[in-house]
């Protein structure tokens, strides 16, 4: 009986979890970002503002968490895309430098740009003098970074943790960077010029990474 409530408890803070986090994100893309409260979040999940903040300590926090959701799926995508480049790596020393570039070429092949179309439309574009949504967007992407270092080492266990997880995290910056000229040049407006200017970026991006990694790998630790 108590673990039957126990389960009971967890499920109705999962669905209150989720029902803050789709009202931030209703609220975000109707009244854009800044445009609206926490305790608007409160009222629109039926929940009290305590409630919020026992989910999530700030709202940064909460902005952060509604992104991770945005990318989540993309996420899933881009794992299943880095199984099926890493399920046949080569059996001697290469399969390291092989799997950086299944890596980068799930990367490539990802629909980042909806994605981040979406997150623009939940923190807003960044300014100088506005910097929290390029905050709030990057801690996401490194969240994401997180899991695309376990996938890899799922794969690849004897690979060196340094230079994966530095491939990784000047991934998830480059990225940033790029969604953020990406962000300027096209207003966040998905077309097919805007899908080729995208993957030109990120083309760019793991072509100079894998100079990088291939030659610490091919150096070996120090």
């Amino acid at each position: 009986m108590t673990g039957t409530r126990v389960d009971g408890r967890s499920v109705l803070r999962e669905q209150r979890r989720d029902a803050i986090l789709a009202s931030t994100r209703e609220l975000a893309m109707t009244s854009g970002p800044g445009g609206f409260t926490v305790d608007e979040v409160a009222a629109s999940a039926g929940v009290s503002r305590r409630t919020v903040f026992n989910h999530f300590p700030t709202f940064e926090g909460l902005l952060v968490a509604v992104c991770e959701q945005v990318l989540a799926q993309v996420a899933d995508q881009l794992l299943r895309a880095i199984d099926a480049n890493l399920a046949s790596l080569p059996v001697d020393s290469a399969r390291h430098v092989a799997a950086l570039d299944g890596l980068c070429a799930a990367l490539r092949d990802t629909d980042l740009p909806t994605a981040m179309t979406t997150i623009v439309g939940i923190v807003g574009e960044d300014h100088d003098e506005q910097p929290r949504g390029q905050a709030i967007s990057q801690a996401a992407l490194d969240h994401v970074g997180q899991r695309l270092v376990s996938q890899v080492q799922a794969h690849v266990p004897d690979i060196d943790a340094v230079v994966l997880g530095l491939t990784v995290a000047f991934l998830m910056n480059g990225i940033g960077v790029i969604a953020r000229r990406w962000v300027q040049e096209y207003a966040a407006k998905v077309t097919p010029a805007s899908r080729r200017a995208w993957r030109g970026y990120m083309t760019r991006l793991t072509d100079q990474l894998a100079g990088g990694y291939r030659d610490s790998i091919q150096r070996g630790p120090r």
